[in-house]
């Protein structure tokens, strides 16, 4: 990090540092907690102005930004702990997309968050596993974790998510989750996890940083989740779910969405209950043929993309106390795919950096990087210049309906011509017959099925809240 980066940080670190301590001073008086937030939040909405040129996006991000205020007020009454790191990582964001917004006017590529594997080890051995995840695999040692996170700290990210992998197996060995929050307070860190490992001398740990969020892997209700894990992971993961909420830690779900259980998952009854255990927010990713020994009759038809879009739609127009991403139907709300490092990137547990977690392939080494073997200088000089990453925006800049923004799954074709570039290498949760084959094949079938449905799916975010005034 160059000695200027450090001072701006410095800065922008003591002004984060004063909101933050003043809003958690102020919780205890209704009146002045409701008037520190709405200048954060008016803060927040101010910065998607200085960030985004584009009139109609940056309407569905403040959209957006207006349905958190029931997410917040929820956090403050039942998460104490983590409360206070939530203001100051939301401070830290409004601040951040100030400062992507001045590197992308040099042209410069910014993300918001970046996808790490601590471990590539699993003490799972869920089948469909998108990571491909065995008890044995690569690890991070902490001090190149260290490393890499202050380097994306510099390249904007402001949310670093920790997968794997199961990533509580580094914090039960070495404290890696705990140490690294504990280090980079002014961020948070996004953790995707089975749940299984987190015991309560690891929740005390959490608790003493508050800005760890666990989102605790769920298929469905009990009986589904059951079936992939394990009998009685289900239990287990409830009891660790109520641990974290005594201690005022905020936690959520990962909810992979398959053919089989998309009509059970898109139910105000699926919701209810992970309101009622204890879930602050929620991610829904759409099943992908990649990984161990993929099923694609598991993919969802277009028919379930539509339903799970219309109906996280209507939660988040009730106002339901629980932040939900849907992560290929929300491209409108942030202007297509974010992937490629235009918004976030990921890395391997072995160091390889791939454009997006879910595609199989991988292009240079940051433990290469580190260990000075590499023709890159830095891990953002790969991200600016490696030839698969520009590729990868260069599909990117070609899709114009950001109801299809997923050169995975909607642009398949295009996702095979980054696939054909030099140093584009498969990764090992590429399965047989991804890129040409049985595989290709079901993709390609998924993706011209959704391009035919979309011209007939209702508006989300504040097309369809005008519509149903």
């Amino acid at each position: 990090m160059t000695i200027q980066a450090k001072t701006n940080h410095g800065i922008s670190d003591i002004v984060t540092d004063a909101v933050a301590t003043g809003a958690n001073a102020a919780m205890r008086v209704p009146r002045l907690r409701n008037y520190i937030l709405d200048r954060l939040l008016n803060k927040l909405e101010q910065s998607y102005d200085a960030q985004d040129a584009d009139p109609d996006h940056r309407r569905f991000e403040k959209w957006f930004g207006r349905h958190l205020r029931p997410v917040i007020d929820r956090i403050i009454e039942e998460r104490p702990v983590a409360a206070r790191a939530v203001i100051r990582f939301l401070a830290t964001w409004a601040n951040d997309m100030r400062r992507r917004k001045k590197n992308r006017g040099k042209g410069v590529v910014t993300p918001t968050t970046v996808v790490i594997e601590p471990t590539a080890r699993c003490n799972f051995n869920c089948p469909g596993c998108y990571a491909k995840s065995t008890g044995k695999g690569s690890d991070f040692p902490y001090e190149q974790l260290e490393q890499i996170v202050e380097e994306v700290i510099d390249m904007g990210v402001s949310l670093i998510t920790l997968s794997g992998g199961e990533p509580f197996l580094r914090e039960k060995e070495d404290r890696v989750i705990t140490r690294l929050a504990e280090k980079f307070d002014s961020r948070g860190f996004l953790v995707y996890t089975n749940g299984a490992l987190i015991t309560e001398e690891i929740a005390d740990r959490m608790a003493e940083v508050g800005n760890i969020f666990p989102a605790i892997s769920v298929e469905g209700f009990e009986h589904e989740t059951d079936a992939r894990r394990g009998h009685g992971v289900y239990q287990h993961v409830r009891k660790v779910r109520h641990m974290l909420r005594e201690r005022g830690l905020l936690s959520g779900f990962s909810a992979t969405v398959t053919r089989e259980n998309c009509e059970s998952i898109c139910t105000d009854e699926f919701l209810d209950m992970r309101i009622e255990e204890g879930d602050v927010f929620g991610w829904f990713f759409l099943m992908q043929p990649i990984g161990r020994s993929p099923r694609t009759d598991l993919m969802v038809t277009a028919e379930q993309r539509a339903l799970l879009r219309r109906t996280v739609n209507r939660w988040r127009l009730e106002d339901r106390p629980i932040f939900l991403g849907d992560f290929w139907n929300d491209g409108p709300l942030v202007d297509g795919c974010i992937a490629g490092g235009r918004a976030y990137f990921h890395i391997y547990a072995d160091g390889s950096v791939s454009p997006c977690v879910f595609s199989p392939i991988g292009c240079g080494n940051v433990c290469d990087i580190i260990r000075g073997d590499s023709e890159y200088t830095s891990l953002d000089e790969l991200v600016q210049t490696n030839p698969v990453f520009e590729q990868y925006r260069e599909e990117q800049r070609k899709i114009k309906d950001r109801a299809r923004p997923c050169l995975l799954i909607d642009h398949p074709e295009a996702f095979r011509r980054v696939a054909q570039v030099d140093d584009c290498r498969p990764m090992k949760n590429m399965a047989e017959g991804y890129i040409d084959g049985e595989i290709a094949d079901a993709i390609d079938q998924v993706a011209e099925e959704w391009r035919s449905t979309v011209p007939e799916l209702e508006p989300i975010g504040p097309d369809s809240e005008d519509r149903a005034e």
